[in-house]
Protein backbone atom coordinates (compact mmCIF):
# COMPACT_ATOMS: atom_id res chain seq x y z
CA UNK A 1 0.00 0.00 0.00
CA UNK A 2 1.03 3.75 -0.84
CA UNK A 3 1.56 5.89 2.51
CA UNK A 4 -0.52 9.08 2.69
CA UNK A 5 1.52 12.15 2.52
CA UNK A 6 2.34 14.05 5.92
CA UNK A 7 0.25 16.70 5.91
CA UNK A 8 2.00 18.05 8.45
CA UNK A 9 5.34 17.55 7.12
CA UNK A 10 7.42 20.74 6.72
CA UNK A 11 7.06 22.26 3.00
CA UNK A 12 10.87 23.91 3.56
CA UNK A 13 13.85 21.55 3.65
CA UNK A 14 17.48 22.93 3.89
CA UNK A 15 20.19 20.29 2.52
CA UNK A 16 23.31 22.59 2.99
CA UNK A 17 25.42 22.06 6.23
CA UNK A 18 26.53 26.00 7.42
CA UNK A 19 25.80 27.20 10.47
CA UNK A 20 23.16 29.49 8.89
CA UNK A 21 21.29 26.77 7.27
CA UNK A 22 20.97 25.04 10.58
CA UNK A 23 19.21 28.65 11.99
CA UNK A 24 16.87 28.65 9.44
CA UNK A 25 16.14 24.68 10.10
CA UNK A 26 15.59 25.53 13.59
CA UNK A 27 13.63 28.51 12.95
CA UNK A 28 10.91 27.16 10.81
CA UNK A 29 10.79 23.67 12.65
CA UNK A 30 7.62 22.37 12.32
CA UNK A 31 6.62 25.24 9.74
CA UNK A 32 4.18 23.92 8.07
CA UNK A 33 0.55 24.85 5.69
CA UNK A 34 -1.59 22.57 7.93
CA UNK A 35 0.37 23.62 11.42
CA UNK A 36 -0.23 27.27 10.27
CA UNK A 37 -3.95 26.40 9.30
CA UNK A 38 -4.40 24.95 12.35
CA UNK A 39 -3.36 27.62 14.79
CA UNK A 40 -5.42 30.48 12.91
CA UNK A 41 -8.18 27.73 13.29
CA UNK A 42 -7.85 27.49 17.08
CA UNK A 43 -7.79 31.97 17.18
CA UNK A 44 -10.95 31.52 15.12
CA UNK A 45 -9.82 32.13 11.29
CA UNK A 46 -10.57 29.22 9.31
CA UNK A 47 -8.44 29.86 5.91
CA UNK A 48 -8.75 28.72 2.44
CA UNK A 49 -5.48 26.34 2.00
CA UNK A 50 -3.70 28.71 -0.85
CA UNK A 51 -4.39 31.51 2.06
CA UNK A 52 -2.61 29.39 4.45
CA UNK A 53 -0.05 28.04 2.19
CA UNK A 54 1.20 32.11 1.68
CA UNK A 55 1.07 32.65 4.81
CA UNK A 56 3.47 29.45 5.88
CA UNK A 57 5.58 30.93 2.61
CA UNK A 58 5.79 34.51 4.21
CA UNK A 59 6.55 32.76 7.74
CA UNK A 60 9.81 31.03 6.33
CA UNK A 61 10.88 34.04 4.54
CA UNK A 62 10.45 36.55 7.37
CA UNK A 63 12.57 33.65 9.32
CA UNK A 64 15.47 33.18 6.72
CA UNK A 65 16.02 36.76 6.40
CA UNK A 66 15.77 37.31 9.94
CA UNK A 67 18.73 35.22 10.83
CA UNK A 68 20.20 37.81 8.63
CA UNK A 69 18.98 40.97 9.23
CA UNK A 70 16.66 41.84 12.37
CA UNK A 71 13.27 42.19 11.34
CA UNK A 72 11.51 40.67 14.25
CA UNK A 73 13.94 39.65 17.41
CA UNK A 74 14.36 36.24 18.39
CA UNK A 75 10.73 34.96 18.10
CA UNK A 76 10.09 31.66 17.01
CA UNK A 77 7.36 31.92 14.00
CA UNK A 78 4.76 30.17 16.28
CA UNK A 79 4.75 33.52 18.73
CA UNK A 80 5.08 35.79 15.13
CA UNK A 81 1.91 34.27 14.51
CA UNK A 82 -0.09 34.00 17.50
CA UNK A 83 1.27 37.89 18.63
CA UNK A 84 1.58 39.68 15.30
CA UNK A 85 0.25 37.95 12.51
CA UNK A 86 -3.58 37.61 14.41
CA UNK A 87 -3.63 41.67 14.29
CA UNK A 88 -3.44 40.96 10.55
CA UNK A 89 -6.34 38.48 10.67
CA UNK A 90 -8.57 40.86 12.48
CA UNK A 91 -8.09 43.50 10.18
CA UNK A 92 -8.77 41.77 7.46
CA UNK A 93 -12.04 40.35 8.81
CA UNK A 94 -12.61 44.10 10.09
CA UNK A 95 -12.03 45.49 6.18
CA UNK A 96 -13.94 43.04 4.47
CA UNK A 97 -17.06 43.92 6.65
CA UNK A 98 -16.84 47.26 6.45
CA UNK A 99 -19.10 49.28 4.35
CA UNK A 100 -16.47 51.27 2.51
CA UNK A 101 -13.61 48.95 2.45
CA UNK A 102 -14.99 46.50 1.37
CA UNK A 103 -15.79 44.02 -1.01
CA UNK A 104 -19.07 44.53 -2.89
CA UNK A 105 -20.13 41.15 -2.78
CA UNK A 106 -19.53 39.39 0.57
CA UNK A 107 -18.62 35.50 -0.08
CA UNK A 108 -16.69 35.33 3.26
CA UNK A 109 -18.63 33.52 6.00
CA UNK A 110 -19.41 33.14 9.60
CA UNK A 111 -20.51 30.63 12.01
CA UNK A 112 -20.81 30.19 15.65
CA UNK A 113 -17.33 29.73 16.19
CA UNK A 114 -15.09 30.71 13.36
CA UNK A 115 -14.50 33.67 10.89
CA UNK A 116 -14.08 32.35 7.36
CA UNK A 117 -12.00 34.33 4.86
CA UNK A 118 -13.21 32.98 1.11
CA UNK A 119 -11.97 34.92 -2.11
CA UNK A 120 -13.26 38.21 -3.37
CA UNK A 121 -12.94 40.04 -6.66
CA UNK A 122 -10.83 43.87 -6.48
CA UNK A 123 -14.33 45.22 -6.51
CA UNK A 124 -12.67 48.71 -5.69
CA UNK A 125 -9.90 48.94 -7.86
CA UNK A 126 -9.58 53.39 -7.11
CA UNK A 127 -9.04 52.94 -3.67
CA UNK A 128 -6.12 54.23 -2.13
CA UNK A 129 -4.29 52.03 0.83
CA UNK A 130 -1.05 53.57 2.67
CA UNK A 131 0.84 51.49 5.04
CA UNK A 132 3.08 53.43 6.76
CA UNK A 133 6.50 52.74 8.02
CA UNK A 134 5.71 49.02 6.66
CA UNK A 135 9.24 47.32 8.47
CA UNK A 136 8.94 43.29 8.25
CA UNK A 137 5.35 43.59 6.37
CA UNK A 138 3.55 43.52 9.50
CA UNK A 139 0.20 43.88 9.43
CA UNK A 140 0.64 44.66 5.47
CA UNK A 141 1.72 41.50 4.01
CA UNK A 142 -0.71 39.00 5.66
CA UNK A 143 -3.22 41.63 5.34
CA UNK A 144 -3.11 41.77 1.59
CA UNK A 145 -2.95 37.96 1.64
CA UNK A 146 -6.90 38.01 3.23
CA UNK A 147 -7.96 41.25 1.56
CA UNK A 148 -7.28 42.43 -1.54
CA UNK A 149 -9.55 45.46 -2.41
CA UNK A 150 -7.70 48.85 -4.53
CA UNK A 151 -4.00 49.44 -4.45
CA UNK A 152 -2.04 48.94 -1.51
CA UNK A 153 1.61 50.88 -0.64
CA UNK A 154 3.89 49.58 2.10
CA UNK A 155 5.82 52.44 2.48
CA UNK A 156 9.68 51.86 3.74
CA UNK A 157 12.29 54.32 4.66
CA UNK A 158 15.14 51.43 4.96
CA UNK A 159 16.95 49.62 2.51
CA UNK A 160 17.32 46.14 3.39
CA UNK A 161 13.35 45.92 4.68
CA UNK A 162 12.38 47.44 1.26
CA UNK A 163 14.63 44.43 -0.30
CA UNK A 164 12.82 42.12 1.97
CA UNK A 165 9.61 43.46 1.19
CA UNK A 166 9.99 43.23 -2.62
CA UNK A 167 11.48 39.88 -2.51
CA UNK A 168 7.86 38.35 -0.56
CA UNK A 169 5.42 40.59 -2.58
CA UNK A 170 7.12 38.60 -5.71
CA UNK A 171 7.46 35.19 -4.13
CA UNK A 172 4.00 35.43 -3.27
CA UNK A 173 2.35 37.32 -5.90
CA UNK A 174 0.22 39.86 -4.10
CA UNK A 175 -2.13 41.79 -6.85
CA UNK A 176 -2.36 45.80 -6.54
CA UNK A 177 0.38 45.82 -3.35
CA UNK A 178 3.29 48.27 -3.94
CA UNK A 179 6.76 48.62 -2.07
CA UNK A 180 8.00 51.98 -1.63
CA UNK A 181 11.09 52.98 -0.51
CA UNK A 182 10.55 56.49 0.28
CA UNK A 183 10.56 58.69 3.65
CA UNK A 184 6.52 58.81 4.56
CA UNK A 185 6.64 62.33 3.84
CA UNK A 186 8.07 62.42 0.33
CA UNK A 187 6.24 59.55 -0.80
CA UNK A 188 2.59 61.25 0.41
CA UNK A 189 3.17 64.25 -1.84
CA UNK A 190 0.66 65.12 -4.44
CA UNK A 191 -1.28 62.24 -3.57
CA UNK A 192 -4.53 61.34 -1.83
CA UNK A 193 -5.45 57.70 0.44
CA UNK A 194 -8.50 56.87 1.32
CA UNK A 195 -7.15 54.67 3.93
CA UNK A 196 -3.78 55.02 6.05
CA UNK A 197 -2.88 52.14 8.11
CA UNK A 198 -0.04 52.98 11.01
CA UNK A 199 1.02 50.78 14.02
CA UNK A 200 3.35 52.87 16.01
CA UNK A 201 4.31 54.85 13.53
CA UNK A 202 4.82 58.05 15.17
CA UNK A 203 2.76 59.32 18.42
CA UNK A 204 -0.87 60.42 17.99
CA UNK A 205 -0.74 64.11 18.09
CA UNK A 206 1.83 64.23 15.63
CA UNK A 207 0.71 61.36 13.25
CA UNK A 208 -2.86 63.09 12.38
CA UNK A 209 -1.82 66.48 11.20
CA UNK A 210 1.34 64.55 9.38
CA UNK A 211 -1.24 62.36 7.30
CA UNK A 212 -3.83 65.17 7.28
CA UNK A 213 -3.18 67.58 3.90
CA UNK A 214 -3.09 63.57 2.24
CA UNK A 215 -6.17 61.91 3.35
CA UNK A 216 -9.52 62.49 2.08
CA UNK A 217 -12.22 63.85 4.26
CA UNK A 218 -14.95 61.93 6.31
CA UNK A 219 -17.67 63.38 3.80
CA UNK A 220 -14.87 61.85 0.57
CA UNK A 221 -15.03 58.35 3.17
CA UNK A 222 -11.65 58.45 3.85
CA UNK A 223 -10.14 56.96 7.38
CA UNK A 224 -7.15 56.26 9.33
CA UNK A 225 -6.55 53.34 11.54
CA UNK A 226 -4.49 52.92 14.26
CA UNK A 227 -3.45 49.50 15.94
CA UNK A 228 -3.35 50.15 19.26
CA UNK A 229 -3.29 49.01 22.65
CA UNK A 230 -5.61 51.55 24.05
CA UNK A 231 -8.92 53.74 22.66
CA UNK A 232 -8.29 56.57 20.84
CA UNK A 233 -10.04 59.67 21.29
CA UNK A 234 -9.35 61.53 18.39
CA UNK A 235 -11.13 65.28 19.52
CA UNK A 236 -8.18 65.33 21.97
CA UNK A 237 -5.91 66.28 19.09
CA UNK A 238 -8.01 68.95 17.12
CA UNK A 239 -6.62 71.90 16.17
CA UNK A 240 -7.55 74.81 14.36
CA UNK A 241 -6.33 73.75 11.09
CA UNK A 242 -7.96 69.80 11.62
CA UNK A 243 -11.10 68.52 13.49
CA UNK A 244 -11.01 64.70 14.02
CA UNK A 245 -13.54 61.75 15.14
CA UNK A 246 -13.15 58.98 16.27
CA UNK A 247 -15.46 56.66 14.27
CA UNK A 248 -15.19 52.98 15.34
CA UNK A 249 -13.58 51.01 17.68
CA UNK A 250 -12.38 47.10 17.37
CA UNK A 251 -12.02 45.39 20.20
CA UNK A 252 -10.21 41.97 20.64
CA UNK A 253 -7.75 40.20 22.32
CA UNK A 254 -4.82 38.10 21.48
CA UNK A 255 -2.64 36.28 24.53
CA UNK A 256 -4.94 37.81 27.03
CA UNK A 257 -4.18 41.17 26.30
CA UNK A 258 -7.00 44.01 25.27
CA UNK A 259 -5.92 45.33 21.47
CA UNK A 260 -7.68 47.93 19.35
CA UNK A 261 -8.40 49.23 16.01
CA UNK A 262 -9.20 52.48 15.93
CA UNK A 263 -10.85 54.42 12.65
CA UNK A 264 -10.90 58.26 13.17
CA UNK A 265 -11.70 60.40 10.34
CA UNK A 266 -11.48 64.09 9.21
CA UNK A 267 -14.24 66.25 10.11
CA UNK A 268 -12.49 69.30 8.19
Amino acid sequence: MSQKPNKYKPIYTVRKSSNKTKQIQVATQKLSQQNVYDICLQYGFSLQMPQANALTEYLFLLQKWNQSMNLVGKSSWQDILKELVLDSLHLAKYLNEHLIFGSEFLPYGMNEKYHTFQFTENTKPNLETWDLGAGAGLPGIPLRILWNQGNYSLVEAREKRTLFLNMVNIKLGLENTFICRERAENFMQNKMANLIISRAFMPYEKMLPFIAPYLYSQKENGSVIFLTLEKIDAKKYNTEQYQWETTNIYEYKIQGTKRFFCEIQKIS
